[in-house]
């Protein structure tokens, strides 16, 4: 997302040159973007942090939306994890949009309460992890409109369904000694796809049953041939899942 981000902000200060728009000064744009091409490191990170502080109030909230997204994007390629979102949320929610302060406030709730824990073990009863995805797919719906935060959002939504769908590496979703599928996570996902029958959410779960009942709901996973078959399925699925809640 970086370079997109990045172009961006290029095509901004740009316009802001040809339009003189006072409220969008085009130098500090350049700055910002001269500042977001060097390599980030802890001190480059803290400057940044504090050029936004100074300067995000006096651009327009799309113009601001994308100078933060920018910068997570920075964070992340330093060392692969993401910002803390307590701060971030803090420190530019008052600047940015209403669906940027919503998706800063989505990702906040995700990192004090992660879906999983470092053993990769579902840290979630299989309806709340539904019910996450559910959540997602409503803000998405309500922001297909806008790219930014709507594509972000989907990434986060498939990241759920994929999880549905397959489990996690600590918390396999099929038995794993019968290799019978969980009954928990099948009541739940059909409580939820009866309770919401018009989402995408709903119809990913019916197509996956519809595959499961053709494999009796069970999965040898010693079995290559089965478990590429379930892999691709799954793949397929989330897909769809994203496709879906933006329509």
């Amino acid at each position: 997302m970086k370079k997109f981000l990045l172009a961006s902000l290029c095509m901004l200060v740009l316009a802001a040159a040809l339009c003189g728009c006072a409220s969008a000064p085009a130098e500090i744009q350049a700055k910002y973007i001269e500042m977001l091409g060097e390599p980030a490191s802890p001190q480059s990170i803290l400057s940044i942090g504090d050029f936004l502080d100074r300067n995000l109030k006096k651009f327009d909230v799309g113009q601001a939306d994308e100078m933060v997204a920018a910068f997570e994007d920075y964070i992340f390629s330093f060392n692969g994890e993401d910002p803390d979102y307590r701060e971030f949320s803090d420190r530019y929610s008052k600047h940015v949009s209403t669906p940027m302060s919503s998706l800063l406030e989505i990702k906040l709730y995700e990192q004090e309460n992660p879906m999983t824990g470092g053993d990769a073990q579902l840290q979630l009863s299989w309806r709340q992890l539904a019910g996450r995805a559910l959540n997602l797919e409503v803000f998405i719906k309500e922001n297909k409109n806008y790219q930014l935060v709507r594509d972000e959002a989907d990434r986060i939504f498939e990241y759920y369904i994929r999880a549905m769908l397959m489990g996690t590496a600590g918390t396999p979703i099929f038995e794993q000694g019968s290799g019978d599928f969980k009954e928990d996570a099948r009541n739940s996902y059909a409580e939820l796809a009866s309770a919401f029958p018009d989402t995408s959410v709903a119809s990913v779960i019916d197509e996956y049953f519809e595959y499961l009942d053709s494999v009796n709901f069970n999965l040898d996973y010693k079995n290559s041939d089965e478990n590429t078959a379930f892999s691709d399925t799954c793949a397929y699925l989330v897909s769809e899942a994203g496709k879906r809640a933006m329509q």
